[in-house]
């Protein structure tokens, strides 16, 4: 389905960052929680990377399994909260379900253009402008979480991201621009 050296080589390389720092985030984690989140986003950086390389067609199945337990950890966060405080965690675990969701479409879209582009049965005007308003979403995510990571002001009452989780989330949300774009 990703035909142009540029699009595969920005989502390995994109996909295969966050999926980097979602591993490196379960040790760096405090709670139980954490980790599992960490370990769910780590999973989808790396279905996701895999679907980048062009893996989709062949192994539409193990991959979706993959996103399937990624978006059922972030559910189960949703319920569950835990020792979380507050309601960030809650909301970070529905941000983190949408993304699977969205990655489950990229793969489902993947698999299913593996012949032509023209042949994609999704290719009507609809789906491509919902793809294409898709990427600029998720490019206005990554930049939301480079932001509330690196940009923080001092004088400012919220919390910064910590770094691990605001570059890892911004990698994916860019990961998934270059991919809706390129199945639009």
């Amino acid at each position: 389905m990703f035909r142009g050296w540029f699009v595969v080589g920005a989502m390995v390389l994109l996909f295969g960052a966050a999926a980097l720092l979602g591993f490196a985030s379960i040790f760096r984690a405090k709670s139980v929680a954490a980790r599992v989140d960490a370990a769910a986003a780590g999973i989808l950086a790396a279905a996701m990377a895999a679907v980048g390389l062009g893996w989709a067609p062949l192994g539409v199945v193990p991959l979706g399994a993959a996103i399937g337990l990624a978006f059922l950890l972030f559910v189960v966060g949703i319920v569950y909260q835990g020792p979380r405080t507050g309601g960030a965690g809650r909301w970070s675990a529905i941000y983190g379900a949408a993304v699977a969701a969205l990655s489950g479409w990229v793969l489902l879209s993947a698999s299913s253009g593996a012949g032509s582009v023209t042949e994609h049965p999704g290719h009507e005007l609809g789906t491509i402008l919902a793809d294409i308003m898709g990427a600029f979403l998720m490019l206005f995510a990554a930049t939301g979480w480079l932001l509330g990571t690196f940009a923080m002001p001092a004088e400012s009452k919220s919390h910064a991201v910590p770094r691990l989780k605001g570059l890892r989330e911004a990698l994916m949300a860019a990961g998934l621009a270059v991919a809706l774009y390129a199945i639009s």
